[in-house]
């Protein structure tokens, strides 16, 4: 009888722990929702967050010095404008310049298509149905849509440009409360406040780091393109700089124009020469060596940097895409590290940190099992 009666008191405990979890879904999913419905709000205003973040030491040092706290906070807010005024022009400048380029590779597209067609007919023995869809997509029109769009895209951008400037003004201006703001809420919300400060410390780094890997990289295909006489070589090296902050993809975006302008200018060999380039040297930078910079850095592993990539673009379009890791360690923060008893957690969502010291414990222990074994022996 005592049993009959154990068995139906656990039921109601495990429909109420699957019952909470699919409420923690739904709200989820609607959260997610409401999110991807006001991106063009979202986006900007954690851009100008995380940019406020890293220019913030730079505002303590020059009070540090003596600098008067509103000239110090003027130059934050400048230095901030001066990095948002590159990236957008960067963009804008890349997009007018491939319009103004292309139409006067007409004649070298056309030698192309024809050349192609030949290749497809003779060496792979295509048929002639499927050759003309292919070579009807090689179109001056196709490439100068592909460019008008991306135009658009700058434009658009550029559109939001005021309400991101507007926000990093407050935002510059508002930081002088935020350190005794903390000090309060740390007396009664201590893991809040650390989880913050903690994702305001990892923000920074990314932003520095990637900052860095995507100078060199710039620099790098800047000679290359300027060896190889690829117009305007300046331009696609700056583009690349900004994709930079983009993990994984950004790579490609960048060798679009840059291999475009390298096969209407020089030909099939400086084609392969830019792809092969930025194949080997940009994907060694900045998808085998940056991420394992970034990820100790940040505190993510490089499958969870990948997959927040895919998922905030697809939440919050590009500015998704540019934000995606300081997006992931806000979530983060607020999720997991603010609620102590969720700790458990980090190892499953890309703690770096945790993975490796489970990993040297489980090491640590094995050997010292295999020496007590050897012992006993």
């Amino acid at each position: 009888m005592s049993e009959a009666n154990a068995i139906p008191s656990s039921v109601p405990h495990q429909n109420s722990s699957g019952t909470k979890v699919l409420i923690s879904l739904a709200a989820a999913v609607i959260v997610l929702f409401g999110l991807s419905r006001i991106s063009s709000i979202v986006g900007p205003v954690f851009l100008a967050l995380v940019l406020t973040i890293s220019v913030y030491p730079l505002k303590q040092r020059l009070i540090n010095r003596g600098v008067p706290a509103a000239l110090a906070t003027i130059s934050t807010i400048l230095a901030v404008y001066a990095m948002v005024g590159a990236l957008i022009a960067s963009l804008w400048v890349s997009a007018v310049q491939l319009t103004q380029l292309l139409p006067q590779f007409a004649p070298r597209i056309s030698e192309l298509r024809g050349q192609l067609r030949i290749f497809l007919h003779d060496n792979l023995g295509i048929g002639d149905d499927q050759i003309r869809s292919i070579v009807d997509s090689v179109d001056l029109r196709v490439l100068l849509d592909t460019a008008y769009n991306l135009l658009g895209s700058a434009m658009n951008v550029g559109s939001g440009t005021i309400f991101l400037l507007l926000l990093v003004m407050f935002m510059s201006v508002d930081a002088v409360y935020y350190p005794t703001i903390l000090a309060v809420v740390k007396e009664k919300r201590a893991p809040v406040v650390e989880a913050l400060s903690n994702f305001a410390k990892l923000s920074r780094s990314f932003m520095v780091m990637t900052t860095i890997f995507g100078a060199i990289v710039a620099m790098l295909n800047l000679i290359l393109l300027l060896a190889l006489g690829v117009p305007g070589a300046g331009l696609w090296a700056l583009l690349a700089f900004v994709c930079g902050y983009i993990p994984f993809i950004g790579f490609w975006i960048s060798l679009v124009p840059a291999a475009i302008m390298a096969l209407l200018a020089g030909g099939l060999p400086a084609f392969i020469a830019v792809v092969a380039f930025y194949g080997v040297i940009n994907s060694l930078i900045q998808s085998i060596i940056q991420p394992k910079f970034v990820s100790g850095t940040v505190n993510l592993n490089m499958t969870l940097t990948f997959l927040s990539v895919i998922f905030w673009s697809a939440l919050l379009g590009p500015l998704g895409a540019l934000m995606a890791v300081p997006l992931s360690l806000f979530a983060r923060a607020i999720l997991v590290d603010s609620h102590p008893q969720s700790a458990w957690l980090r190892p499953f969502i890309g703690d770096v940190n945790e993975s490796k010291q489970m990993l040297q414990e489980q090491r640590a222990a094995a050997k010292t099992e295999k020496l007590k074994r050897k012992t006993a022996t």
